[in-house]
């Protein structure tokens, strides 16, 4: 009893000492602040892109009610502002008031009829094709009728962009197939082609639906809710949270090796120091990872304490074994320092914080972050992360009596 009294006192201490470097207050200010930064950002009455759009003729009915649509349709993903012509919504673009600027042609009836009238292999082709087609890839009428996009940079929210007004415009390029159908075939029915198109319109119009024919879920059965889908600024907080308990764990190797380097540890037997050092660098894991508990639980991005609980305690040890094997195997610490930014850019694009890839697999399991957000629902299971922790943590132990310091 005294002598687990003994290791609770030196826990305190050693604790008290650590919450004075600014670093860790730093690190620790950081999670509430994220916190509210993240709910304020994500639950405004905004989107998460802003496109500019804007007819290729002032006297174009078909792209003026299109695009009177698209600013109706309110989507936490794109927002459709309108402009007068191309030289607005460009300078819409470079001024950073919209993200992607679109201007459709001239006569966008022409471009559906167009559409309508390729052959059925490149109908077929799939929606990248189609989209291709629609925005100057397909063939030469399609081309003279092309939509013209305005963008700062040719990333990923600007394709998936295009790829969101494809889906608005479908309806309209189904219907100009159907008219095109109905008119290269004669022989059904004594219509007019005036009057094939009103059938194709009325068609069109009795059997569009709106709701949604999807219903998401995780792995492990849990429906993910319209709100959690929409709240795209907000999902990757739990990621975000993750990085930057593995960067506590790195601050906390680096603070030990100054320590070491210092001697202020020679009181500390031999056999006893690997297991201290270990110590010393869960004492700051523990102090965040019950700010990052916290602070997902009021985030909105808490499941149930049955899982987040185990999850968060055997990641706090997988962060722990991995920075204290980090430290065990490099020794230097301008070696650590220096493998620091390269292990967070890992941790934020080889594990899914934003986007989840899969690359080089192995290597991202080698990553504490991985196995934890993998494991939230199911896709991993908690075991793994166990194992991930005792491996680290026992190689460590090993390693570690072999040096001196």
């Amino acid at each position: 009893m005294k002598q687990i009294r003994h290791i609770l006192t030196q826990a305190f201490l050693l604790n008290k000492r650590i919450l004075k470097q600014p670093v860790f207050l730093i690190l620790l200010g950081l999670i509430p602040l994220l916190m509210l930064g993240v709910n304020l950002v994500s639950r405004q009455t905004g989107s998460l892109v802003t496109a500019a759009v804007a007819p290729g003729s002032a006297d174009d009915s078909s792209a003026l009610a299109l695009i009177s649509a698209l600013e109706r349709s309110h989507s936490p993903a794109v927002r459709y502002i309108s402009f007068k012509n191309a030289k607005a919504v460009k300078k819409a673009v470079e001024s950073g008031e919209a993200r992607l600027g679109i201007v459709f042609p001239k006569d966008l009836d022409e471009l559906f009829a167009a559409y309508g009238a390729q052959e059925t292999a490149s109908l077929d082709a799939g929606a990248l094709a189609m989209l291709s087609s629609l925005f100057g890839s397909g063939s030469n009428d399609m081309k003279e009728h092309r939509i013209t996009c305005y963008t700062a940079t040719n990333d990923i929210v600007a394709k998936l962009t295009r790829e969101q007004l494809f889906g608005r415009m479908y309806r309209d390029m189904e219907t100009a197939v159907v008219k095109v159908w109905l008119r290269s075939h004669p022989e059904i029915g004594s219509y007019t082609d005036t009057q094939r198109d009103e059938f194709a319109e009325q068609v069109r119009s009795e059997d569009a639906v709106d709701y949604s024919f999807f219903e998401l879920q995780y792995l492990d059965g849990e429906t993910i809710t319209d709100e959690e889908a929409g709240r795209y600024i907000a999902s990757p907080m739990r990621g975000l949270l993750a990085v930057l308990l593995t960067l506590t764990a790195l601050a906390a190797v680096l603070y030990l090796c100054d320590d070491i380097r210092k001697g202020r540890f020679i009181w500390i037997s031999p056999p006893k120091k690997p297991l201290f050092y270990l110590g010393c660098i869960l004492l700051p894991i523990g102090d965040l990872g019950l700010a990052a508990y916290a602070a997902l639980y009021l985030s909105g991005n808490f499941t149930s304490w049955r899982k987040e609980l185990p999850a968060m305690l055997l990641f706090g040890l997988c962060a722990a074994g991995f920075a204290n094997l980090l430290r065990v195997l490099l020794r230097r610490m301008n070696l650590i320092a220096a493998c620091v930014p390269i292990i967070l850019c890992a941790c934020l694009f080889l594990t899914p914080v934003f986007v989840d890839l899969v690359i080089l697999e192995p290597v991202q399991m080698l990553l504490p972050t991985y196995l934890y957000l993998k494991s939230i629902h199911s896709v991993q299971p908690l075991w793994m992360m166990a194992v991930y922790a005792a491996v680290t943590a026992a190689l460590g132990l090993i390693l570690g009596r072999g040096q001196s310091g």
